[in-house]
């Protein structure tokens, strides 16, 4: 869907971006992390030509971006940002019609797409439909900006710190209402972000930018599991790159049968990430936990003690690789 190759962006004496080669595959949520200034939102902006590039090329959907007019490609492609960008005079419902509007669809068919999205994103119409931003929440903002960026159905969804200026309980909420909507809708996401958690929790493919240049690309379990040098292993959480790792996998990837009695009174859900587990295990004081599904029927076990072989399994297999 997205391919950077050697694409570079200079202002003035300054590299920003350097030469960098990207492919972002249809429906994959791609996550750009590193420090400030590396140059994670100058690569964003230039995917929609918010900035042009200096060199190198951009292929978006099998064609090269100078192809696609400027103001149509931005139209086609979603765009979501820190501040949100709503127009602060305009309602909710107004907000989110714009592109639809500029797209002139029937007023019909933009009252059903708002409608639709504002009930997908937790806005219930008769309380939100009529308000301003300035009446919202900074969460309900954002959602509102989400919404608008869909509006249009595009393929392509761009984020830039979309979640930074929010407080941690509405930004984990938000997180998980953004990995639920991309299971369902399977847009290609370019997504910009400070928060390492945030892009190991909702990316497939994660890239660590440091000074204009890409370090090092890969899935999350990848990158964790083989950080190329110290700094990427610093971003990942140096010495926590372990229980980061365990964030990313489930307690039934982990468990075992279960025996003829309940290992113990402490029960965890099959879907619960290994972290949450670990976590159970310290705050209980118990080596062994009995998993559960959704009914809350027991249907396995998990061991500290299995989990600590199969890392001990997992890193001499690394050793001889």
């Amino acid at each position: 869907m997205i391919e950077l190759s050697q694409v570079s962006k200079r202002f003035g004496d300054e590299t920003a971006v350097d030469a960098i080669n990207l492919k972002v595959a249809k429906g994959k949520f791609c996550a750009l992390v590193g420090t400030s200034g590396c140059g994670k939102s100058t690569t964003l902006r230039m995917i929609n030509r918010l900035i042009e590039r200096s060199s190198g090329d951009i292929i978006l959907d099998g064609q090269a971006l100078e192809a696609y007019d400027p103001v149509k490609l931005r139209r086609r492609i979603g765009y979501v940002i820190q501040s949100t960008g709503l127009f602060p005079h305009w309602t909710v419902a107004r907000n989110i019609g714009l592109v639809p509007r500029l797209l002139k669809w029937p007023a019909d068919d933009i009252q059903t797409r708002v409608e639709e999205l504002m009930a997908l994103l937790g806005l219930p119409i008769e309380e939100f439909a009529h308000k301003y931003p300035h009446q919202l929440s900074g969460g309900q903002a954002q959602r509102v900006g989400v919404a608008r960026a869909l509006a249009a159905d595009p393929d392509i969804l761009l984020m830039d710190e979309p979640f930074g200026a929010l407080d941690p309980i509405t930004r984990i909420k938000l997180q998980d209402e953004l990995a639920s909507l991309q299971g369902r809708l399977h847009k290609t996401v370019v997504f910009v972000t400070h928060d390492m958690d945030e892009a190991l929790k909702l990316a497939d493919h994660l890239v660590v930018m440091r000074d204009g240049l890409i370090v090092q690309q890969g899935t999350p379990l990848a990158l964790l599991q083989h950080p190329k040098d110290p700094f990427v292993e610093s971003l990942l959480g140096g010495l926590e790159r372990g229980l980061k790792q365990a964030a990313l996998t489930r307690v039934k990837d982990h468990m075992s049968s279960l025996g003829p009695t309940l290992p113990s009174q402490y029960r965890i859900s099959a879907d619960f990430s290994l972290r949450q587990a670990l976590s159970m295990m310290l705050r209980d004081h118990t080596d062994r936990l009995a998993v559960v599904d959704q009914h809350d029927v027991p249907i396995g076990e998990l061991s500290l003690r299995k989990i600590v072989k199969e890392a001990q399994l997992e890193k001499g297999s690394m050793r001889e690789a």
